[in-house]
């Protein structure tokens, strides 16, 4: 008897154990407990989305909701475009090819200066990355010593708030249109270039300088708290669909959560990407990015993906004082969830 009751003790606790097993099994996996079923995954609503630059841990947030599963829960088929420029990602939204794209708030205003040719469902950037370095061995130690440089400025997409920071502080300086390689720094083809914090930036440090080498500007620092980009679609789609642009944010915003806390992971899946789409990547620059995009995307909880009133009017008041913005645009017909 005793023999028997030791067997069942013994079978309760292996029994036990495995439930644990399981369980925890269960909480690793986080949303992959509620995918749908085949049969369900049929009825999700297709949403076509380009980012505004090549893979990386910029956009780690997207990537990991669509490789969780978290866009399924929420009854989206998202599917990522190729990187667009500003002006081609406009026509390809207002011509219906793609249905959600990325936009620096200052660049949104001004596709808007006409008329409403597009609303924000979503700010993602909560902050003002850009930065101007310059060379201190090159003479550069002040604001004032741009004077009769040559700047490095993007060709697209953030290179308004770096205008306006020239037009407001009076300066003299040779522009030279770029893309993305700090080469031209380096070799000293320009003497300051434009550079994200999360980015370009840790590149300069990457290929040998210190930060006591450079004399940074922080656009922040100079009244031009600008947040870089949000999604955008055309109004038209809004109106159509706007339970389907919410549930988009709030999938991102889930995918932004589980980067955050599950860091290691996502770096590995955004390696994966970069590597298919034959992008040159390390794991330090990666880290360091998605590092930095905790700040820019989660400076608070309550304010992840929110448009702020105040960003909004002091991008408009930029726009008009810099960038020759003549109409008023109203925060509501910008923002349509501010109506609500």
């Amino acid at each position: 008897m005793r023999r028997f009751l030791a067997i069942l003790v013994y079978l309760g606790m292996i029994i036990f154990l495995i439930s644990i097993s399981t369980c925890k099994s269960q909480e690793t996996k986080g949303y992959e407990r509620h995918l749908p079923s085949a049969d369900q995954k049929t009825e999700r609503f297709e949403l076509r989305f380009s980012p505004k630059w090549y893979p990386q841990a910029q956009f780690a947030g997207i990537y990991m909701a669509i490789e969780k599963g978290i866009y399924d829960q929420y009854g989206l088929d998202v599917s990522l475009k190729d990187p667009l420029s500003g002006e081609v990602a406009l026509s390809l939204l207002e011509s219906g090819q793609i249905d959600i794209a990325n936009f620096d708030l200052s660049q949104a205003v001004m596709t808007n200066c006409d008329s409403t040719r597009i609303v924000n469902i979503g700010q993602i950037s909560q902050k003002n990355s850009v930065l101007l370095v310059g060379k201190r061995s090159r003479g550069i130690s002040s604001i004032s010593d741009f004077n009769n440089k040559k700047l490095g400025i993007w060709r697209r997409t953030s290179h308004i708030v770096t205008e306006a920071f020239i037009k407001k502080n009076g300066l003299n300086v040779q522009m030279i249109p770029i893309d993305w390689s700090v080469q031209v720094f380096i070799q000293d083809a320009v003497d300051v270039i434009n550079v994200m914090r999360f980015n370009e930036y840790y590149q300069l440090l990457q290929a040998g300088f210190r930060e006591e080498d450079l004399f940074i500007v922080d656009l922040s620092d100079y009244g031009l708290e600008i947040p870089n980009e949000g999604f955008y679609v055309t109004p038209q789609f809004f109106q159509e669909h706007p339970e389907e642009c919410r549930a988009f944010l709030q999938a991102t915003i889930d995918g932004w959560l589980y980067a955050f806390s599950h860091q290691e992971e996502t770096i590995d899946l955004v390696l994966k990407i970069m590597h298919d789409a034959n992008i040159r990547a390390n794991r330090a620059h990666q880290n360091w990015m998605l590092d930095n995009m905790k700040e820019i995307v989660m400076p608070s909880v309550a304010e992840i993906g929110i448009l702020k009133r105040k960003d909004f009017e002091k991008t408009v008041e930029i726009c008009h004082k810099y960038s020759n913005l003549k109409r008023e645009i109203s925060f509501e017909e910008f923002y349509p969830y501010a109506a609500k």
